[in-house]
């Protein structure tokens, strides 16, 4: 079997749409298009006849800037420290205490019948002692 060759010419080609005409619209490309235009214009001219260095802003106004940033800097690091200090208050400190076999079972056995953690009665435990003693 020979595959069978395909002209071009038996696709049949949908014509071209036409643009809306919106008239503001049209009078944008124009500008556009002539905007382009110059711009190639002056991309072919020499480059000396171009200026490429930006305005540079009054000496007053660019201290008014630097100083703005540098608060604004100096705020975000305080309210940094300030973020760091309050979780450093939240960190949990842990003790290891070394319990009699007898005396793990009954804290099990405590922590189980009244569903709470085993850590939970002993800081209460831990709490009750310090304000009985006055700490």
């Amino acid at each position: 079997m020979s595959k069978a060759t395909i002209d071009f010419q038996q696709f049949s080609l949908a014509p071209r749409r036409k643009p809306a005409t919106l008239e503001p619209s049209e009078a944008l490309l124009e500008v556009a298009a002539g905007a382009e235009a110059e711009a190639a214009d002056d991309i072919r001219s020499e480059p000396a006849e171009r200026d490429t260095v930006l305005p540079r802003l009054p000496e007053d106004e660019r201290r008014r800037r630097t100083a703005k940033r540098a608060a604004e800097q100096q705020d975000t690091r305080r309210r940094l420290k300030s973020l760091k200090r309050a979780k450093d208050r939240a960190i949990k400190f842990y003790v290891n205490v070394p319990l009699e076999q007898e005396m793990k079972e009954r804290l099990m056995r405590a922590a189980h019948e009244n569903d709470v953690k085993m850590t939970v009665i002993m800081q209460a435990a831990i709490d009750t002692y310090l304000e009985d003693n006055g700490y």
